[in-house]
């Protein structure tokens, strides 16, 4: 029997049992510590990285899957009854992953492969893939899957805030936030994503007051409709669980969840990162699992 068949690479922090659940085919980035290359997600989970990083000399680097790492599950997938793939990935303003995907996808030929790109990352790639996923168990096509997607990824915003942006100046994913650099001593960098890439909202002194302003600036964006909240977190799980407590105050929020950042994308931000990211509920619908179990 033929399917629709829903691919992420590891960036999106799915809940284990999401993935299990629906079937969703994981292709991992890479991150190299020291002499180890690591299969982000698989040979290294966040709270080890996270334990690591500090110590961590050079600085953590990245790589993207290789066309022939998506080929190969492409080909799986086709070879098991797949009618087509939708190919969900972090932006490709960040990283090269939907470059391998395409390539990939074109050694594919006369197989309908949709490569989306989410111009974002983390919990808006995340709650993309959940869309897909419960569009696919509806016995939607191709398009309407890949719809349902970008429908998603269409609606959430998503805001952040790190400690330092050494990281992100580092690996070279600064991109309009290079603005700040050199101004940053005694202030803390609100950031979002433009057109895929990472850019600078504007600056705080305090991260008592970046916290909030992550909460504002939200309010500002989504006026006043029920909505799903991520709050992603590296190695700050305390401010991640304040942020979930006044967000209600701020927002009319229908759920919220918190969830790591995957070491991968937490080698490019660095710990004490906080982030958020709302959807409609309309849209991305509720939780169907409990994050802190994960």
């Amino acid at each position: 029997m033929s399917f629709i068949a829903l691919v992420s690479d590891s960036t999106a922090c799915l809940h284990a049992d999401f993935v299990k659940q629906y079937g969703i085919e994981i292709v991992p980035l890479y991150i190299k510590m020291g002499e180890r290359t690591l299969r982000d997600g698989v040979d290294i989970t966040p709270s080890e990285f996270y334990e690591q990083l500090p110590q961590c000399t050079p600085l953590p680097t990245t790589s993207q899957p290789s066309a022939g790492d998506f080929g190969q599950l492409y080909q799986a997938l086709r070879d098991r009854g797949a009618s087509g793939i939708v190919s969900v990935h972090l932006s490709a303003g960040i990283s090269g992953t939907i470059n391998s995907a395409n390539l990939a996808a074109q050694q594919m030929e006369g197989f309908p492969i949709r490569i989306v790109d989410t111009q974002c990352a983390s919990a808006a790639h995340m709650l993309a893939v959940e869309a897909g996923a419960k569009a696919v168990s509806q016995g939607k096509d191709l398009e309407e899957v890949a719809a349902a997607v970008e429908r998603a990824i269409a609606a959430q915003h998503t805001v952040f805030t790190v400690d330092t942006l050494e990281y992100l100046y580092k690996g070279g994913r600064i991109g309009g936030a290079a603005a700040l650099l050199g101004s940053l001593l005694q202030f803390k960098p609100l950031l979002t994503f433009t057109e895929g890439k990472i850019d600078a909202l504007e600056r705080v002194r305090k991260s008592s007051r970046a916290m909030a302003r992550l909460a504002e600036v939200m309010a500002g964006w989504t006026n006043g409709e029920p909505q799903r909240a991520v709050i992603m977190q590296a190695a700050c799980m305390e401010r991640a669980e304040a942020l979930a407590a006044m967000l209600p105050e701020y927002l009319n929020v229908a759920a919220t969840q918190i969830v790591p950042l995957t070491p991968v994308i937490g080698a490019h931000v660095g710990n004490g990162t906080l982030g958020l990211c709302c959807c409609p509920s309309s849209v991305c619908g509720l939780p169907e699992y409990d994050m802190a179990a994960s």
